[in-house]
């Protein structure tokens, strides 16, 4: 079966497309309720331009859980400014830690 043209575009759609367009994704996992939103310009370095990310990590972070997570994206505004909590890259690689949106 071929794939219809708007598959193709959400196989196209990478990481770095969403650096460019400001965007924050909102990884969710479905069995504990936990909530992760990352800046994709602060990770577009750690994880790599060319990932997908419409494809989930594989397992939650806290519950460790598996199959449960789920991908969103949001477009920040002006009333995300001081609301949005994120995770952020802390300056080495791997250290991480919780700041809100500034625009």
């Amino acid at each position: 079966m071929s794939m219809t043209p708007s598959r193709r575009r959400i196989e196209a759609y990478r990481l770095k497309h969403a650096a460019e367009e400001g965007r924050v994704i909102i990884y969710t996992c479905r069995a504990c309720r936990n909530e992760t939103a990352f800046l994709a310009t602060d990770v577009v370095d750690i994880w790599g331009p060319d990932m997908m990310v419409y494809e989930p990590p594989s397992r939650c972070g806290r519950c460790k859980c598996s199959g449960y997570m789920s991908v969103r994206f949001h477009i920040p505004t002006r009333f995300d400014i001081g609301a949005l909590r994120l995770r952020r890259p802390n300056g080495v690689r791997r250290l991480w830690k919780w700041d809100v949106y500034r625009g």
